[in-house]
């Protein structure tokens, strides 16, 4: 006949055999203060106030603490609005007759060079300003690893408050900062939206984020979906046929969106090299808001026959690729498009057709005509409408 110790049930056995937590958690445990009851924490419907103030950066468009995207196309001006915007968070009272929160801007220029700072100088000398609280930081950076550069940032950050309270951040440009990661990846965007989180709660700084547009500019900013769903603003910068430039906002958490602010960019003159010619670069100044769509910008005979020629091409060779990379529409490869230039050309020698081809090819992209990604082109405008 078994023990009585044989009855015991398996599962009691395993808890005997089970190791013992020491002794230091129970009193922990014992030691921990009890939390309130949730029932605290109830605001009634017939209890609740209006909250009347806002902490915002720049009144009705940015708050403090949250994170904006400012996107646009290459030489769209994303960067000239972005510093133009810091500048007035550092030394002006108002945006475009909004209110501002001022104090210290740190402008992080991760891709460097020189055009940055003579963009600064330049706004200097167009706004006659002195003793602003704007800091540049023009170096590489990495906001992609969790052990890179998060924390250096958060203590620059610190250190630069010293003169004033920190109110904003910019980071230019998000790709440069991404150290090598995936902008389409989940995993790497939503790493670098942690990191972009942990700054802002470290400094309270509102964090402004320059990036680009995918090859498809009517998708908006490129990379991962996560990025978009974390954003508080998002403002589309864009250029039309005509240049004129126009910040849209085209997200916001809070506030109503879907405002328009239009600029140009001015030339300044901020010195001269070491040949004597001028060294010029541009501020932002408003514009008017267009009260009639301008017209197409008027095409060369050359640019007329690429035309012809890249809708012969897309008849002949046009496929479609099912990539976010590429739009719906038909493309062709640019060596299929050479081909029946050369055949619409006058030009009589190759080297000539080259040439030509080359401008024709860069002119219709500036003026909106076609666009390109790798080696494929596409009209962005139906034929009849050249």
């Amino acid at each position: 006949m078994l023990d009585d110790e044989d009855d015991t049930p398996l599962q009691e056995l395993e808890m005997m055999n089970r190791p013992m937590a020491p002794i230091e958690a129970y009193d922990q445990e014992v030691r921990r203060p009890p939390r309130a009851p949730m029932i605290s924490e109830i605001e009634w419907f017939d209890e609740l106030l209006p909250v009347l103030t806002s902490s915002y950066l720049i009144k009705g468009l940015l708050d403090r603490g949250a994170m904006s995207v400012v996107y646009g196309p290459s030489n769209s001006g994303k960067t000239f609005f972005s510093l133009d915007v810091a500048f007035h968070v550092a030394a002006r009272e108002t945006w475009r007759d909004r209110r501002i929160a001022c104090g210290t801007v740190l402008y992080l220029a991760a891709e460097g060079g020189n055009g940055i700072a003579n963009r600064i100088v330049a706004l200097r000398a167009a706004h006659g300003a002195s003793n602003v609280p704007l800091a540049l930081r023009r170096a590489g950076l990495d906001l992609l690893h969790p052990d890179a550069d998060v924390q250096r940032v958060i203590e620059l950050a610190g250190e630069i408050s010293k003169q004033a309270p920190l109110q904003m951040i910019v980071v230019d440009t998000l790709s440069r900062v991404l150290a090598g990661g995936d902008e389409n990846g989940p995993a790497d965007m939503t790493a670098f939206v942690k990191n972009i989180d942990r700054i802002r709660l470290a400094t309270g700084a509102h964090i402004m984020i320059v990036h680009h547009t995918g090859k498809d500019a009517a998708r908006g900013a490129r990379g991962h979906s996560s990025l978009r769903a974390a954003t508080d603003t998002e403002i589309e910068i864009t250029v039309d046929e005509a240049g004129i430039r126009a910040a849209t906002v085209q997200k916001q958490r809070d506030y109503n969106g879907g405002e328009t602010f239009h600029f140009e960019l001015t030339n300044i003159d901020v010195g001269e090299d070491q040949d004597g010619d001028p060294v010029r670069t541009c501020v932002v100044t408003s514009a008017e808001t267009p009260t009639t769509k301008p017209g197409r910008p008027k095409l060369t005979p050359s640019e007329h026959v690429a035309l012809r020629a890249i809708d012969d091409a897309l008849a002949e060779h046009g496929i479609r690729k099912d990539s976010p990379d590429f739009p719906t529409c038909p493309i062709v490869l640019t060596e299929d498009w050479r081909k029946h230039f050369y055949r619409h050309c006058d030009d009589d020698t190759s080297d000539a057709k080259r040439q030509a081809f080359g401008r024709a090819k860069k002119n219709l992209r500036i003026k909106g005509y076609i666009e390109f990604y790798g080696d494929y082109h596409w009209r962005c405008f139906d034929p009849d409408q050249a």
